[in-house]
């Protein structure tokens, strides 16, 4: 079985309020709550383990008991190798209006300890022995430094590694010969202007595979996906806007493309229709780290992938 290793750098505890209707400034009613483990390699590692593939999800964690992001993990079934960090793991809440607009809440997170990005690392380094892919993912809490990624995709060696990250953990992780994600305000961060088009947004991440990256995977949101890799570049979109909570959708997208690039050879233009077909099946469930797995085969079908060149 595939295995795919996941680092969640900044963890959290997703709370999901389900409301009628969001309105600032008024009390609402909140209609259904939902907590569960979360940070963006947790909902990778959780959707792998949905479309088949095996999953280690590694985080730092709460320096002292009891330790309800453990605890979390535990409930969901998803293996996990957590490194005492934190005082506390930060929450973020996502409330969710009965026509699927959301508006998301995230805590900063704590500053981590002195010793984890070394812990870090050595897990990483011990777990890969027995990974066909690794994903680094989300947000970097105060005190780990920003080329931390960057380090993890250099551990890895010949394994393929996916680099979800953003801001100066992107340009850090860059030049590193990882798999790239951003989505478009952070491929505008990395070229220093927005695409207006699709084709810009292929011209600007082929441009990072002059910097070393792998390959670019620019999420368009409900627009679709662009890929660029030295092989060829491609543009996939589902045939009918789908409509719902996003949080979790790039995840969703990432887990995916692990999956594919675990094959060491994968099918660049399968690879983006499966990444967005399972990204706009994540969009239907009410929390993020969950797929809405009979939609995701009827879209794949459907999907339609246009080659840019």
């Amino acid at each position: 079985m595939t295995r795919v290793v996941t680092v969640t750098l900044n963890p959290a505890l997703d709370i999901t309020y389900d409301v009628a209707a969001l309105a600032t400034g008024e009390s609402v009613r909140v209609g259904a709550v939902r907590s569960r483990a979360g940070g963006k390699g947790v909902n990778v590692a959780a959707v792998v383990r949905q479309l088949g593939g095996d999953s280690l999800a590694i985080a730092p964690t709460t320096l002292t008991g009891p330790d309800p992001f453990r605890a979390a993990l535990d409930r969901i079934g998803l293996a996990h190798r957590l490194i005492p960090s934190f005082d506390e793991v930060r929450r973020t809440v996502a409330v969710v209006a009965a026509d699927g607009t959301t508006t998301v809440l995230l805590e900063p997170g704590s500053p981590a300890g002195p010793h984890t990005a070394h812990a870090i690392t050595a897990a990483v380094s011990d777990e890969l022995a027995h990974a066909d892919a690794l994903v680094v993912s989300g947000s970097l809490p105060p005190g780990l430094p920003d080329d931390l990624p960057a380090r993890l995709v250099k551990a890895a060696g010949d394994i393929p590694v996916i680099a979800d990250v953003s801001g100066p953990a992107l340009r850090a992780a860059a030049g590193s010969g990882a798999v790239l994600t951003p989505n478009t305000d952070e491929l505008a961060d990395l070229a220093g202007h927005r695409p207006d088009s699709t084709a810009e947004a292929a011209a600007l991440a082929r441009r990072l595979l002059d910097d070393g990256a792998a390959a670019v995977v620019v999420t368009l949101g409900s627009a679709g996906a662009v890929a660029v890799t030295p092989a060829g570049a491609w543009f996939a979109r589902t045939a009918e806007v789908v409509t719902g909570n996003p949080t979790g959708a790039g995840d969703a997208a990432a887990a995916a493309l692990a999956l594919h690039q675990a094959t060491r050879r994968p099918s660049w233009a399968d690879a983006l229709a499966d990444a967005v077909a399972t990204s706009a099946a994540c969009v239907l469930r009410p929390v993020a780290g969950e797929i809405d797995l009979p939609a995701r085969a009827r879209w794949r079908a459907t999907i339609t992938v246009e080659e840019l060149w």
